[in-house]
C-alpha cells in the first residue's frame, strides 16, 4: 500500500546531512506514513485491510512531543549545550545538526524501546512482534505527553518550522 500511495505523488522527501554524512534522514514521504498510520491504527485498528505485515518497518513521528516525552522518562538525554539552546527556545532551521539529531535520536530509540519491549515478551514464550510496532508506540507517547504536560513543562521541546512534522 505504501508503494501505491507514495506513487501517486503525495509524498515529499527531506534530505539532510550530518556530521558531513549525507543522511536520508527522514525519506519523508511523510504524507504516505501519515495516511497508513491513520489507517492502520484509527481506521481499521490494524485488522483486515488495514493490517500490514510491514507496518513494523514505519517510525515513530519525531515531531517535538516525543523527543520531549523521551528525555522526561529518561530513555534519551540531551547535551547540557543542547539543553541551554532549547531553554533558551532557539529556532532551528529545518535541517540543522542538533534538529536532526534529536528527531533521528527519536525514531532510534523508539526502535529500541520496541525491540526489548519484543524480547521481554519472547522471553516470556509470546511473540508480540505483530502487537508492538513503532506506530503503536508513537500514539501511546503522544497520549501520555498530552496527559502528562504539567510534569513535563520542565523539559523544554525543539522548535522548528518546516512542512515535514
Amino acid at each position: 500500500m505504501f508503494c501505491r500511495v507514495s506513487e501517486n505523488g503525495c509524498c515529499w522527501t527531506f534530505n539532510s546531512s550530518v556530521c558531513q554524512v549525507a543522511v536520508n534522514h527522514y525519506e519523508c514521504v511523510l504524507r504516505c506514513k501519515h495516511i497508513l498510520n491513520n489507517f492502520y491504527s484509527l481506521v481499521l485498528e490494524g485488522k483486515g485491510d488495514g493490517s500490514f505485515d510491514d507496518i513494523s518497518s514505519l517510525t515513530i513521528f519525531a515531531d517535538y512531543r516525543i523527543p520531549q516525552v523521551l528525555v522526561h522518562l529518561k530513555a534519551m538525554k540531551y547535551s547540557e549545550e543542547l539543553m541551554k539552546k532549547l531553554r533558551e527556545g532557539t529556532l532551528f532551521q529545518s535541517g540543522d545538526k542538533e534538529e536532526v539529531e534529536i528527531r533521528g535520536c527519536s525514531i532510534w530509540c523508539c526502535a529500541l524501546i520496541c525491540k526489548h519491549l519484543q524480547e521481554l515478551y519472547q522471553k516470556k514464550g509470546q511473540d508480540m512482534h505483530e502487537r508492538i510496532n513503532a506506530v503503536l508506540l508513537d500514539y501511546y507517547l503522544w497520549d501520555y505527553a498530552r496527559d502528562h504536560r504539567e510534569e513535563m513543562k520542565d523539559i523544554p521541546f525543539h522548535r522548528v518550522r518546516c512542512i515535514y512534522y
